[in-house]
């Protein structure tokens, strides 16, 4: 069932509605295309920097026909995949030509301007010259394909940890071609769209957080039989596809029909509805009930729901098997999303026990550093064991098992006062997180060796006769 809620103009009536509503359905469908031209431009530009980063790793593996051992020797397997792969990729002779034209201009940039934001408090830190950093900025771009960004959030500039570079997962070779191999192609990917994804979950009884109704080219869609206004909850708005907290937003109900959101402005039903309605013009919004913490974990929160980021694999025996954790916790004026690419802390969570231990940001800023403490609420969090941890790691697994076709996913799971939820599943996981809070590479770890076994069972990921 459509609700489609009139126009501002439309309701001040100065005009023709015939004339104001072709001139706007006109508008409408221009804003559109833009919003979807502007994504898919993102989209191919994240990529392209992905092929830039891993072009030096590329380069090397041209004439490397054999294969390492996907079992002994995980990580290598991996950077061997990419390196061969890499020019097979649509346009990849083409691409792989500009990337080379750009790297080195590239290079110079990112080094000078994540030198700029971290040289100075590395120094005072650690004693590391900025000259020392430059160099080994260079030589780790050059060498294992470590861009600047890297080089800063996996602390690189720690002797010991850099000669562990080359066992570092990087995202040009997972979420370029590892998971283009692995993964359900674009397109037809089940967890991408959250209304689809939902919807499986209820069939499936898979505990997720519903979607109350979605938004798209300023029509409010409901199920069958829903009301065609907005419930009297606290909902939380974001992307119908896309993951990392972009776009989302926090409206609290208020009562008498009016809601407020996490910068301070009070609109009622109506508003709201026409608000949502002129968003989706740039792309689709799901609106779900905003969920609550566990009360445990309520003093490490500002607001935003916490949730933990679990990775689950498909393992040799078929099954699906939770390998690493984090967990996540918003910090600041950001109560809307506790994500680690904006903004928020993480730390790393012990798989057995569900402990939690030091906390950081991404690292690609000295400010934050690490921390035993949450920085607004002074609760401590080091050594605190997360509530309703087993059943967590059971539902991922168990959310997995429901979508076969994924090889490896990472699930946001909350945990509430009544239980644990999925919120999303990620089927493009940045391992970044996980090697940013263990403050260790992941190339010789479980995830490394379950991935590589899985691409080697694939045929294009053999060597070539």
């Amino acid at each position: 069932m459509k609700e489609t809620f009139p126009t501002q103009s439309q309701a001040r009536g100065s005009k023709s509605p015939v004339s104001i509503a072709t001139t706007s359905q006109f508008k409408n469908r221009i804003v559109l295309a833009l919003g979807r031209f502007w994504k898919r431009f993102l989209h191919e530009a994240e990529h392209f920097a992905y092929r830039v980063a891993g072009l030096p790793t590329a380069i090397r593996h041209i004439f490397k026909s054999k294969a390492p051992s996907s079992a002994l020797e995980p990580a290598k397997y991996l950077h061997w995949v990419h390196g061969r792969t890499y020019w097979q990729l649509p346009s990849g002779p083409l691409k792989g030509l500009v990337a080379a034209i750009v790297w080195p201009f590239a290079l110079v940039i990112s080094v000078a301007v994540f030198t700029r934001r971290n040289g100075a408090e590395i120094r005072a830190r650690t004693g590391k010259s900025i000259t020392s950093q430059l160099r080994e900025q260079v030589q780790m771009a050059v060498g294992p394909s470590i861009a600047p960004f890297w080089y800063y959030m996996f602390e690189l500039h720690d002797d010991r940890r850099r000669q562990q570079a080359d066992l570092y997962l990087t995202a040009h070779e997972t979420i370029g071609p590892a998971y283009t191999l692995l993964q359900p192609a674009e397109g037809s990917d089940a967890l991408a769209d959250k209304v689809g994804f939902a919807a499986s979950c209820a069939r499936l009884g898979i505990t997720a957080v519903p979607v109350l109704f979605h938004v798209s080219a300023g029509e409010i869609v409901t199920s069958e039989g829903a009301a065609p206004m907005l419930p009297d909850v606290d909902l939380f708005v974001k992307p119908r596809q896309g993951n990392g907290g972009h776009n989302s937003e926090r409206w609290d109900y208020l009562g008498d029909g009016r809601y407020r959101n996490s910068a301070g402005d009070t609109v009622t039903r109506e508003v709201l509805a026409a608000r949502l309605k002129h968003q989706s013009f740039t792309q689709d919004f799901v609106v779900q009930p905003r969920l609550e913490n566990h009360p445990a974990l309520a003093d490490v929160s500002n607001g935003a729901l916490v949730t933990s980021r679990i990775l689950t694999c498909r393992n040799e025996a078929g099954d699906y098997e939770a390998t690493n954790a984090a967990f996540r916790m918003a910090i600041g004026g950001n109560s809307v999303v506790d994500n680690f690419h904006q903004g928020g802390l993480a730390t790393a969570v012990n798989m057995a026990t569900g402990e939690i231990g030091q906390a950081s940001d991404m690292g690609v800023r000295p400010g934050v550093g690490w921390r035993e403490v949450h920085p607004v609420s002074g609760a401590r969090f080091a050594g605190r064991h997360l509530p309703l941890w087993k059943e967590s790691i059971e539902l991922a697994c168990k959310a997995h098992a429901a979508f076969p076709q994924h090889v490896v996913v990472g699930w946001d799971v909350a945990m509430l006062a009544d239980g644990v939820s999925i919120i999303e599943g990620n089927a493009k996981p940045d391992l970044d997180i996980h090697q940013r809070v263990e403050r260790r590479p992941l190339g010789d770890q479980r995830i490394a060796k379950l991935l590589a076994f899985n691409l080697a069972q694939l045929k294009t990921a053999r060597p070539v006769s």
